[in-house]
C-alpha cells in the first residue's frame, strides 16, 4: 500500500503533512507548531512540538527534494541546519531531518555520526527520515492516511492518557530524610570534679531526679514502625478518544532509582491490611511493577477515568524518577512515560568531635543522609 503513496508537490504542503504526520506520531495533534511564518528565520526548525510522555522539545527540519532531477539532501545542507537548531529555543531533546529524498546509505551514515557526536557534546540526539520511511509512517497511522491518501479526517479514534495529581505529567514528592553532620570543636580544658558520694549529700540526692523517664503512654505510640520517607501519589488513567477501551490493563515500571514501591500500607494494630480494601483492590505489585486491573472487566468508555494511590520510598537525593506506562487493550495499546520529581525535606542531626587544639579542627562533614523513621532495619 505504502508504495502508491504519492511525495508531495511542492515544500508548503510537505510541511503541512510532516506536522500531520508527527502530531499524531507524537499523540499532540492539536499542540504540534509550525515555527514562525515564511521568511522569518526559523532557526533550523519548521515544525515543533513536545511529545507526549516527553518534558522537552522536539525539532523538524523538512526538507522537500524534487524527485524528477534527483536532488539529494547534502552533507553541507545537513551541517548548516544542525548549527541553525543550536540557537532554537528552549534547547532540542530530538532534532529531525525529514526529506522526500529516497534512501541513500552515504546519507543515513553521516547522519548517524553526526548524531553520535551531538550526543557525546551534550547536544540533541539527531534522526533521519527519508521518503520510505515517511510512507512507512503514513501507512502505520490512520488519520495521516485518511488526510493524505484518502483526503478525509478518520472520526473513530482510539487514545489514552495517563498523568499524576492534578492530572499533570509530572509530580514533586518530598521525602523526609535525616541529615547527619558531624562538627569539630576544641575539647574544653578539664575541671577538678567532686566524689560522686559527696556530691549527692551536698545536693541532696538531687542528681537521681534527672534521671530520664518515660511515659508509658508516648513509649506505647512510638512503638508504631513510621517511614516519613514513604512518599504518596495518585496516577490517574484517562479515555480521551472517542471510542471505548475494552479489556484492558494499565502495567506501570518504575525506571527511576528507589527503594520500593506499594500500592497499599498496613493500618491498624500490628500493621494489618484493611480487609475491605484487600476486596476491593485493583492493583498488584511485583517488584517494581504495579499493574491496575478494572473490576469485573470493567470497560473504560470515552471521557472517563481511573485513579489509583500509590507509595513509594526514594532516595534521599534531589533527582527525577520516571515511570514507564502500557496499556495493553481488546484493539488498542499504547505506552508513555510520568514523572515523580523527588524534593527532600532534611531534618539536620549535629553530632561533635572533639580535637585537641584549634590547628585539629576541621570543616563540616556529612556523615550519612537516611530515610527518618523511629526504627531500626535490624
Amino acid at each position: 500500500m505504502k508504495k502508491t503513496i504519492q511525495k508531495p508537490e511542492n515544500w508548503q504542503d510537505f510541511e503541512t503533512l510532516c506536522k500531520q504526520l508527527w502530531g499524531e506520531v507524537w499523540n499532540i495533534p492539536m499542540k504540534i507548531k509550525k515555527n514562525g511564518r515564511n521568511g522569518q528565520p526559523q532557526a533550523g526548525v519548521d515544525v515543533y512540538g513536545v511529545p507526549k510522555g516527553e518534558l522537552n522539545y522536539w525539532g523538524i527540519q523538512c526538507k522537500g527534494k524534487d524527485d524528477y532531477v534527483n536532488a539529494k539532501l547534502t552533507k553541507k545542507e545537513i551541517d548548516t541546519e544542525i548549527e541553525k537548531a543550536h540557537n532554537f529555543k528552549p534547547d532540542l531533546s530530538v532534532f529531525i531531518f525529514a526529506t522526500t529524498m529516497n534512501k541513500d546509505s552515504n546519507i543515513e551514515e553521516y547522519v548517524r555520526i553526526k548524531d553520535l557526536d551531538s550526543r557525546k557534546n551534550g547536544k540533541f540526539e539527531i534522526l533521519l527520515f527519508c521518503w520510505e520511511d515517511i510512507a512507512d509512517l503514513i501507512d502505520d497511522n490512520q488519520d495521516t492516511y485518511n488526510f493524505w491518501v484518502g483526503n478525509k479526517q478518520h472520526k473513530t479514534k482510539f487514545d489514552f492518557e495517563v498523568s499524576l495529581n492534578d492530572f499533570q505529567p509530572e509530580y514533586i514528592i518530598k521525602p523526609k530524610c535525616v541529615k547527619t553532620i558531624k562538627k569539630y570543636k576544641v575539647k574544653e580544658p578539664e575541671v577538678e570534679k567532686l566524689d560522686m558520694g559527696i556530691a549527692s549529700v551536698l545536693a541532696g540526692n538531687s542528681w537521681m531526679h534527672k534521671t530520664p523517664f518515660t511515659n508509658p503512654a508516648i513509649l506505647s505510640v512510638s512503638q508504631g514502625r513510621i517511614n516519613e520517607a514513604i512518599c504518596s501519589f495518585e496516577t490517574i488513567m484517562a479515555n480521551i478518544g472517542s471510542n471505548v477501551i475494552e479489556d484492558w490493563r494499565v502495567r506501570f515500571t518504575v525506571v527511576g532509582e528507589h527503594k520500593e514501591i506499594m500500592d497499599h500500607l498496613g493500618t491498624g494494630p500490628m500493621g494489618m491490611v484493611d480487609l475491605n480494601f484487600i476486596k476491593n483492590k485493583r492493583t498488584y505489585v511485583n517488584d517494581n511493577q504495579i499493574t491496575y486491573s478494572p473490576r469485573d472487566n470493567e470497560p473504560l468508555i470515552q471521557k472517563d477515568n481511573r485513579y489509583f494511590e500509590a507509595y513509594i520510598i526514594p532516595k534521599c537525593k534531589e533527582y527525577t524518577i520516571p515511570i514507564e506506562w502500557e496499556l495493553l487493550a481488546r484493539d488498542f495499546n499504547s505506552s508513555g512515560k510520568i514523572y515523580l520529581k523527588v524534593e527532600p525535606e532534611y531534618e539536620i542531626k549535629v553530632i561533635y568531635e572533639e580535637v585537641d587544639s584549634v590547628d585539629d579542627l576541621k570543616e563540616d562533614e556529612i556523615v550519612s543522609i537516611e530515610e527518618k523513621k523511629n526504627y531500626t532495619d535490624e
